[in-house]
């Protein structure tokens, strides 16, 4: 028998990573956004009961978050799919996020370059970006949106498959080299547990012992409680009263 456990490390989960955390936290950010702008596309007239100049607030306060939200995934969504195209294991859907990403971020910068810089004149690039600009950005930065939770998504399900693969590959080890994993501590037992042993004891109570006692529950699937509880059990069991 091998006394070296199974070697390779358990795979990471997502939350102990720095990706989906940032991940989670920029589509918070984002849904808040798209929840200001959410009212005003549905309120219709009615939002004319708050005051222009508010509501100018709050489209900004949305657009802000919105933006916020969609530039916090595109470096958590990069890496996660540059490890993966590194690993040779990138999904249809993580290039399409990487693309969705990378669209957005460039439409801004372009649409935020172009309209500072006025000395520009009616160049025709100038002028797509600032007639089409918005249009494109608003879509990527919606798709973004989607993009960032599906790639938390992605990561959570390839996080599952590495980690059925990775417990098949234990057994395997641990099968090959005769090593027993160590067993999970048993729930203690309770009450109606110890009722359910003196049932099947019938006669045999009073030579109850707290090893067959063990025994019993482990045939259940549980141990023993307390040594103090186990005591006041085994004097039930040979008074033959609960």
């Amino acid at each position: 028998m091998s006394d070296l456990g199974f070697w390779k490390p358990k795979p990471i989960p997502p939350g102990e990573d720095w990706i989906a955390p940032w991940l989670r936290l920029s589509l918070y950010v984002s849904t808040v956004g798209w929840i200001v702008y959410g009212v005003f596309a549905l309120a219709f007239d009615d939002i004319a009961v708050i005051p222009p100049a508010v509501q100018s607030v709050l489209v900004i306060i949305g657009s802000a978050l919105i933006v916020m939200g969609s530039e916090m995934n595109t470096a958590p969504t990069v890496v996660a799919v540059a490890r993966k195209w590194g690993r040779h294991r990138a999904q249809p859907l993580d290039v399409i996020a990487f693309a969705v990403s990378l669209i957005g971020s460039v439409v801004a910068g372009l649409i935020a370059f172009s309209i500072r810089q006025s000395r520009l004149g009616d160049i025709v690039w100038r002028a797509v970006a600032l007639d089409w600009g918005p249009l494109i950005v608003g879509i990527a930065i919606a798709c973004d949106y989607y993009a960032g939770g599906i790639e938390l998504g992605l990561l959570e399900s390839d996080y599952e498959q590495d980690m059925e693969r990775w417990k098949a590959e234990e057994r395997a080890y641990n099968d090959e080299h005769g090593i027993k994993p160590p067993q999970a501590p048993l729930e203690p037992a309770r009450m109606p547990d110890f009722e359910r042993v003196l049932g099947r004891l019938n006669g045999q109570r009073a030579t109850l012992d707290a090893d067959r006692l063990a025994d019993e529950l482990a045939a259940d699937g549980l141990g023993l409680p307390s040594e103090s509880t186990v005591k006041r059990w085994l004097a039930v069991a040979r008074k033959g009263r609960h």
